[in-house]
């Protein structure tokens, strides 16, 4: 099935040398959970540099068929990361395994630090529970703290700053 979705032959084999990061090769990544779903099984936290090199192994590897924006987040647009993500969040494609490509190239853009791509990351694992999984620790740990927390917190800054 990953024929019929990816196109082949890969034009592009790795990361720009601007934005690949210097990592362990992949064989050392935990194999229990398959690198495309890494997205939707481990927590923020949880990403060593095996993890990070089998990801950009896959993306470097990855043409997923009839994706726009792949070029430009491949490139570092977190920005074309996110409208992917966002183009294919309907319930009906949440398991396919290039759904898992392009939430892997969101993933990517997560962990290096885009809070546009974690808060779409956050999202879409949200979506999850919709399929029964119980993903609320997962999804609050790409979230972050939420607005009231981050409005309690500013508020409590005043106070003492004015004290």
């Amino acid at each position: 099935m990953a024929n019929a979705i990816l196109a082949f032959p890969r034009r592009q084999t790795h990361f720009p040398s601007d934005t690949t990061p210097e990592l362990p090769p992949a064989s050392e990544a935990d194999t229990t959970i398959p690198t495309q779903q890494l997205w939707r099984r481990l927590p923020a936290d949880a990403f060593g540099e095996p993890e990070r090199a089998a990801l950009c192994d896959l993306l470097a590897a990855a043409r997923p068929f009839g994706v726009e924006h792949w070029q430009e987040a491949l490139a570092g647009d977190d920005a074309a990361a996110v409208a992917m993500a966002l183009k294919l969040c309907g319930i009906d494609v949440l398991d396919t395994y290039r759904h898992d490509v392009v939430l892997s190239m969101l993933l990517w853009h997560a962990l290096k630090g885009s809070p546009a791509a974690k808060t779409t990351l956050a999202f879409t694992l949200d979506r999850r529970r919709y399929l029964g999984e119980d993903v609320e620790a997962l999804t609050r740990s790409w979230r972050g703290p939420s607005r009231a927390e981050i409005r309690r917190a500013a508020v409590q800054a005043l106070v003492e700053a004015l004290s």
